[in-house]
């Protein structure tokens, strides 16, 4: 799961879930790619993909060192890699209800309750940052 996001309208979206949703559409800018990395043809047809495009570019640059995390030996042999796809997905094909988190429901708090939490967590957190930095008291002594 991705790192999770909460927008201006306070619904979450997981950008790791949208961004393999849509690994194959085409990206935007005047590169040929996709989301993924794979070169792109004439109709978004797949010309490269991205593992080919980086043994080229290590085979042209002897020097360069590969990311040891990225390397074939590590994989498992008997994992076949996803075929190619012949059609990218759209947008349309994207279901909101995929990407976007609904928030829960907020429950109605007395307001003396709800100034009295947000009272507690800022003397925690005035605490917490007294201890970092090393004050014993109010006054700032150390």
């Amino acid at each position: 799961m991705g790192r999770t996001y909460r927008t201006m309208q306070g619904r979450q979206i997981d950008m790791g879930k949208l961004q393999a949703q849509n690994e194959l559409m085409p990206a935007v800018g005047n590169i040929k790619v996709n989301a993924r990395g794979d070169e792109l043809g004439p109709g978004g047809k797949i010309v490269r993909t991205r593992e080919q495009i980086m043994a080229e570019y290590y085979e042209q640059n002897p020097n360069a060192v590969p990311d040891p995390s990225k390397t074939q030996k590590d994989r498992p042999t008997d994992v076949k890699p996803n075929p190619v796809p012949t059609q990218t997905m759209k947008i349309e094909d994207t279901k909101i209800e995929d990407v976007v988190v609904k928030e829960p429901e907020m429950t109605e708090e007395p307001l003396a309750k709800v100034e009295e939490r947000i009272a507690e967590k800022t003397v925690e957190a005035v605490q917490r940052a007294r201890k970092r930095r090393g004050i014993k008291d109010a006054t700032g002594e150390k």
